[in-house]
């Protein structure tokens, strides 16, 4: 059976007894075997202890960090405004064609009669229509829209992929 406990061993092992207890404590130590290992696995994990190095972190630490979380946002952020604008001159585009559209279908639709009954004026609004639409889409117009469109798609793709390398480089953080 032990007679000394682990926090004496302890105490024993940190220079901490005055002289009379630490003859006391080296007494039994010599005379008890069990006392002895446990002294023994004490000093083990005391000594293992006392080899570890504190870690002292950078006193930058906090501007470190804090730089890193607002630069992981900061083109994101970038990104957003660039999409923005992209769509906004898209929506831009499609807003002028359709007021191009409207602008001539009320300028080619003849002067309203009592005369005329509103079947006709649909039917020359919506011929007006179309054919504004056939000219709009056609020729040099139509390579015109398909190279704006184009350019959507491409600078959509690049963000895309640019997406998809900013999240796999930083999967494991």
């Amino acid at each position: 059976m032990n007679k000394l406990s682990d926090e004496i061993l302890n105490s024993y092992l940190d220079g901490e007894l005055d002289n009379q207890k630490r003859k006391e404590v080296e007494e039994i130590l010599h005379n008890s075997e069990d006392d002895r290992k446990t002294f023994n696995a004490l000093k083990l994990v005391h000594n293992h202890l006392s080899s570890i190095v504190e870690y002292k972190p950078s006193l930058k630490i906090t501007d470190n960090v804090m730089n890193r979380i607002r630069n992981k946002f900061v083109l994101p952020r970038r990104q957003n405004y660039f999409v923005l604008s992209v769509a906004s001159f898209f929506i831009l585009i499609c807003v002028a064609i359709i007021t191009y559209l409207v602008v001539v279908i009320i300028s080619s639709a003849p002067p309203q009669s009592e005369s005329i009954q509103i079947s006709d004026t649909v039917y020359q609004i919506s011929d007006a229509l179309i054919n504004e639409l056939k000219k709009l889409f056609s020729g040099k117009n139509l390579s015109i829209i398909g190279s704006i469109f184009s350019l959507g798609i491409m600078i959509s793709g690049y963000f895309f992929f640019e997406h998809q390398k900013h999240s796999k480089a930083h999967l494991g953080n």
